[in-house]
This record gives structure tokens, sequence and C-alpha cells, in this order.
């Protein structure tokens, strides 16, 4: 096991990783992740204060560089890319875990404005920095995309319509850049997690039974798999995560 997490850090050093969403509860583990493992670790947030604590937390690492997106604005996405090219010339890595949550009701229950903010906050700004991470890929020799999808996008289950069907759309998004990326060297995968172990998940179900959650350590491991170059030949998966 030692070994093998060793391997997966060698194969990770200095590249080049974009971690949305990088000061949530998933997030802040992903993100020390991937700063121990040496590599130069771009995190964008929308809360200033938020990514203090982040910085903090992690002692300061002079190889995380935090930038304040809105990845629901085009433009805001477009210049998060220019700054990366500028200032790195590549991209290794997008690891998107930035996304929204309502459990919601049946579909004629749920208001126009949950409907949207559920495809903004987990289609459109996955399709954003999907196609701006791509589109850098395609000029470095490759890359990998990983996309935070849910176990629900292939359940689909009655209750939960908006979140289930923006979710079910970024699985599909997967599927489609995977393909069109594969001449590119670009590999494109999604986890679909149940419940992770959060203190808000834990929150909002007190009574749950949080042994059957996902720790954010254990995903953090699965990107840092999918990231390292000894899975550079998996591409198209949909990863359920138990």
């Amino acid at each position: 096991m030692i070994e093998e997490r060793e391997r997966r850090v060698m194969g990770l050093k200095n590249k080049v990783v974009l971690i949305t969403g990088s000061t949530g509860e998933l997030g802040r583990v992903v993100v020390e992740t991937f700063v121990n493992a040496s590599c130069q670790v771009i995190g964008t947030y929308r809360n200033e204060k938020a990514y203090q604590e982040l910085q903090k937390w992690l002692n300061t690492p002079s190889n995380l560089r935090g930038i304040s997106v809105s990845l629901t604005d085009e433009d805001s996405v477009n210049q998060l890319f220019e700054e990366i090219r500028n200032r790195y010339g590549r991209l290794d890595a997008l690891l998107h875990l930035a996304g929204g949550f309502w459990m919601g009701g049946t579909l004629w229950e749920t208001p126009l404005a949950e409907w949207q903010r559920m495809m903004d906050m987990n289609m459109l700004t996955t399709f954003l920095c999907a196609r701006g991470a791509a589109e850098i890929m395609k000029s470095g020799g490759g890359g990998s995309i990983v996309l935070v999808s849910a176990a629900v996008a292939r359940d689909l289950p009655a209750g939960m319509g908006s979140y289930a069907i923006s979710k079910s759309a970024v699985l599909n998004l997967a599927t489609i850049l995977a393909k069109e990326g594969k001449p590119y060297h670009i590999r494109v995968n999604a986890i679909l997690p149940t419940i992770i172990d959060t203190a808000a998940n834990r929150r909002a179900m007190p009574d749950a039974d949080v042994s059957q959650w996902i720790p954010p350590q254990k995903i953090a491991a699965v990107l840092s798999s999918l990231v390292a170059e000894e899975m550079d030949i998996v591409s198209g998966s949909a990863i359920q995560l138990m």
C-alpha cells in the first residue's frame, strides 16, 4: 500500500493541476493531497476569507495559487484559463469539484429559479471549465480531466429531479469529451459518489447512518490515481464510489 502511494505521488510531481471549488470541504482535502504531492496547484474560490483559511490550514504552501473566479460567468472562466496559459504554459489536470445541491421535490413542485440554479452550478460550470481546460491541453500534448457527477445521475430517483438531471448531464458531457479528446491524448473521466462525509451533510442529516458515507480522503485518493501517470490509459470511465 505504501509503495503504491509513493508511485502515485511520483507520478504527480510538478504537474499543473486546476482544482475548482478549492475551499469546500472536499476541495480542501483534494488541494492538500495535490499540494503534498508537489504539484503546482491552482485553486478557484469566491470567498476571500475562505481561501485565506485554506492557506493557513496548509501553512501557506508556495505551490498553491488561488484565483477568484465566477464559474458561471464565461468571461471570468476564460480569464482564468488565459492566466493559467500565461503563467504556466500548460495544464496537466482539471479536477472540477465545484457544484451545488438542492433536494427539491417533484418536478411539478420545482421553481424555475431552482431548476436553473442546479443547471448553472453543476452543468454550466462543468462545460465552461472542461472547455477551457481542453483548449489548453490540445496544444500541450494532452492531460487529465476529472468531473464530479453523482450516483443519482444513474439512479434518477424521484423527488430530486433538478439535481439528478444536472448531474446526469455532467456524466454525459464527460462521455462525449472523452471521445473528442482521445486524438489529443486528453483523458476524461467522471466519478459518481454517493453521500460525502462532510460536516455540512452531517448537520443536514443528523439521524443518517454515516458509516456508508464516503470520506473526502478516499475521493482525493481516487482523483490522484486518475491524474497520476500510472493511470494514463484510463479515459471515458464513470467510476462509482461507495
